[in-house]
Order: structure tokens, then C-alpha cells, then sequence
């Protein structure tokens, strides 16, 4: 097995290992973990050079890595911008996504 066929085996595990922590963090079997579940996709992410998808991404916070539901996020649209705006209620970050009308 050469370099290039060991890289892309280790890649395909680690995709394998962010579909599992997204798992997790969906069945929120135990809340209190779910910082270093997020720590744990973002490490794999950039180690391995792997692009979260935008429904990946809209699923946390960047700045204090809390996993967002009904309670911790505020979304708004800007009409003026085109975007999507998500709100900490945490830290008070703001991310923005574009929409399509």
C-alpha cells in the first residue's frame, strides 16, 4: 500500500468519524459531551482536509463550539443582504449564510 492509497483510507475513516459524531450529537444521548464532539469533527475536518457540507456547518457554533437547537440559536433573514443570520444565544456570534429566493 502506497502513500496516496494510505491517505485516501484514512480520509474515507475519518468521514466515517464525522457521520458518527453527528450521530451523536443528533440523538443527544448525553448533552454535556457535545463540545468535544464538536471539537472532535472540527480537528477531523482540517487533519484530514475535509469540507463540512453547509447543513454540517449550520449545526454549531464556530466561536464556542455549543451544538445549536431551538434554545441556543436566533435566525433571522436579511432581506437587503440575501443571508441567513444565526445567533449564539451563548456568545452572541453571529454566522451568515446566503439563501436563494
Amino acid at each position: 500500500m502506497n502513500n496516496k492509497e494510505k491517505k485516501s483510507v484514512q480520509a474515507e475513516l475519518a468521514k466515517k468519524n464525522i457521520e458518527f459524531f453527528y450521530n451523536l450529537l443528533e440523538t443527544r444521548f448525553n448533552s454535556e459531551f457535545d463540545k468535544n464532539y464538536i471539537e472532535e469533527i472540527k480537528n477531523l475536518s482540517e487533519g484530514f482536509i475535509i469540507r463540512l457540507s453547509s447543513e454540517q456547518k449550520i449545526k454549531f457554533c464556530k466561536k464556542c463550539n455549543t451544538y445549536w437547537d431551538i434554545t441556543t440559536r436566533e435566525i433571522r433573514f436579511n432581506s437587503i443582504t440575501k443571508n441567513r443570520e444565526y445567533i449564539c444565544k451563548n456568545c452572541g456570534f453571529t454566522r451568515k449564510f446566503k439563501y436563494k429566493q
